[in-house]
């Protein structure tokens, strides 16, 4: 639920270092996949419960919420 009020809060694309920082408190030279983990089972959520795949959208600048 973090990453979703994040997304929404700040209104534009948030790259995967930022997210990590923010949301996790990582470092930002920490490899991992963490983000796209948690991005990963946010869309099939809620593709399940409200048949809305793209309500996360990847883009060149990060990732957004599909308002």
């Amino acid at each position: 639920i973090k990453i979703l009020i994040y997304l929404e809060k700040i209104k534009v694309p948030a790259k995967v270092d930022k997210l990590q920082k923010d949301i996790w408190g990582y470092n930002d030279d920490l490899e991992t996949h963490t983000v796209e983990t948690h991005i990963h089972r946010l869309r099939k959520k809620f593709e399940n419960f409200f048949n809305d795949k793209d309500i996360i959208l990847s883009t060149k600048q990060g990732y957004k919420i599909n308002s």
